[in-house]
């Protein structure tokens, strides 16, 4: 413009004068001095003072950001805490520490989807949502089962159970239930075309069988963890030290299993009759309704108490085999009910234990990741006792 110095060409390829890139500025900035960079100083055994010229006059304590025991004590607290030395254990560590249970409990703690029960992460089965190559739409899979990453992002975490996986695939109740990082990550309007298999419960079932498979073909061919036994029975296995579980390689199925699919389906109908009782009655067994409805019923009514299966029968406590040794419990794990008798036959195919029926495994720290697999599928698979 008229009236204006005219600017001055810049040659291409260099900077702008007085442009000062910010990494070289990073790079040489001042750095701040600290302690006895500032002078003579005094230290006590909270604090850092400077010394003044003047000696009749009082030190000058230093700021808390130019004070190194200041910042020292500070960062105490947030410091990482060193990782243990199993060399320097003491007996009971070293108990914990081949304890496939106390690996479990110290997981970090996640919330269930599903029930809204807080537990460990290793109680938890986690899905997530991974694209199609060909048709670049997400499917919700069991990444985790087989990758070996820490860092698969934000996924469905739901309590370890075949029932509740069943659950979810009814109607797309896992759609309702993802949590708002786990759909923001994914895409509100690509998560609802995501993909949920059909066959997910029996997907996963293989999936947890493929590791536990996978876990006991070394220590079946090469480790020396393992002693053969007559039976799981506590007389059987006393003798033997150092006892973590028991591998029983057969079935534990009786009769009574056999019967409980049909208490499960009379006690189904005794409840559906007891909903129906309460549908046809309504109007005169509900204090809420009807001309002599005196309130509105409070948010936490379900509906009028009519005689029904206590929670323990209708609902009973899911059974884990389990034996006595030493006057401890002890898991056992049938492989046949647990892996199949195929899969198991052919784990055991050419084997020392081909012809055993029940093995004990000791405890050992390199022993944990076994008992760990068995345990996530026997939970998968557990069923309340008869």
């Amino acid at each position: 413009m008229p009236g204006r110095t005219p600017k001055r060409p810049r040659t291409p390829g260099l900077p702008r004068q007085g442009y000062i890139c910010i990494k070289c500025r990073l790079k040489t900035g001042p750095v701040p001095l600290r302690g006895e960079q500032l002078g003579p100083v005094e230290k006590t055994a909270h604090q850092t003072f400077r010394l003044r010229k003047d000696t009749s006059a009082k030190p000058l304590p230093l700021p808390p950001a130019l004070d190194p025991i200041v910042q020292e004590a500070r960062s105490r607290w947030t410091q990482p805490k060193a990782q243990p030395d199993p060399h320097k254990f003491t007996p009971f560590q070293k108990r914990l520490y081949e304890n496939a249970y106390a690996h479990a409990l110290a997981s970090p703690v996640r919330q269930c989807r599903a029930t809204q029960a807080l537990l460990p992460s290793s109680l938890l089965l986690t899905l997530h949502a991974r694209e199609n190559p060909t048709t670049n739409t997400p499917w919700i899979l069991p990444v985790s089962l087989t990758s070996t990453s820490g860092r698969l992002g934000n996924g469905l975490r739901f309590t370890n159970r075949k029932f509740i996986v069943t659950e979810l695939g009814v109607r797309k109740r896992w759609f309702a239930l993802a949590d708002r990082r786990f759909a923001e990550k994914i895409g509100h309007a690509r998560l609802a075309k995501a993909v949920w298999r059909e066959d997910m419960p029996e997907f996963l079932l293989s999936m947890l069988q493929k590791r536990a498979i996978e876990k006991l073909t070394w220590h079946i061919r090469h480790s020396g963890q393992l002693v053969p036994c007559a039976s799981p029975r506590t007389e059987d296995i006393d003798g033997i030290g150092d006892v973590s579980c028991v591998l029983y390689l057969g079935s534990l199925h009786t009769p009574a299993d056999d019967i409980q699919a049909e208490v499960q389906r009379i006690s189904i109908a005794l409840d559906n009759r007891a909903n129906a009782y309460v549908e046809v009655m309504k109007d005169y067994i509900d204090p809420h309704r009807g001309k002599k409805a005196a309130h509105q019923p409070p948010s936490w009514y379900r509906g009028p108490l009519v005689p029904r299966l206590k929670p323990r029968l209708f609902i009973p406590p899911l059974e884990y085999k389990t034996t006595v040794w030493q006057g401890h419990m002890v898991a056992v794990f049938a492989l046949f009910d647990l892996l199949g008798e195929e899969k198991t036959k052919e784990l055991l195919k050419g084997t020392r234990f081909e012809s055993e029926r029940c093995v004990v495994m000791k405890r050992a720290r390199h022993n944990v990741p076994v008992e760990s697999a068995l345990l996530q599928l026997q939970a998968y698979l557990a069923v309340p006792g008869p």
